[in-house]
């Protein structure tokens, strides 16, 4: 259906849902066509250009298919990567796209859930243990993304 027009009213009301839903579509379909996306909430600010931290090949995190924020939370329900759904980079490769298209397929646990955070971090697990998917989530503290950073 069509997005809605208006502002959520509560966290998990009917248009906070169909975002969680958009969310998902404006990730997959540029991945679908070859492109890395770098995906932030609206609330995301930068300092300097994020993208050479990502592009960087002598560091560690080129050999990741996704890279999250960590979301500070230690709740078991974001277990085991509590990555931030309002921050992360991915590849574009089979691996990340069979991510994002299994996401999309498992809509209706988004509606049940109240959004798509839990059922993206379920995804990962799953991924990473059967499919060889590179997972990174970037410790508290990190000096590139102080947001993730928690006194």
């Amino acid at each position: 259906g069509p997005l809605p027009s208006g502002e959520a009213k509560r966290y998990g009301d009917k248009n906070f849902k169909a975002m969680m839903y958009a969310k998902v579509l404006c990730v997959l379909y540029p991945l679908m066509l070859g492109y890395d996306v770098l995906f932030q909430d609206v609330d995301i600010v930068w300092i300097k250009d994020p993208m050479e931290y990502f592009h960087d090949d002598s560091s560690n995190l080129s050999q990741f298919d996704v890279i999250f924020q960590h979301d500070g939370s230690k709740s078991v329900r974001y277990a085991p990567y509590s990555a931030n759904s309002g921050f992360y980079y991915v590849r574009a490769n089979k691996r990340s796209q069979y991510l994002f298209t299994s996401l999309l397929y498992h809509s209706d646990l988004i509606i049940t859930w109240d959004s798509h955070q839990q059922v993206l971090i379920q995804l990962l697990a799953e991924h990473s243990s059967l499919f060889g998917l590179g997972v990174k989530v970037l410790g508290l503290g990190t000096e590139m993304f102080p947001g993730a950073y928690m006194l």
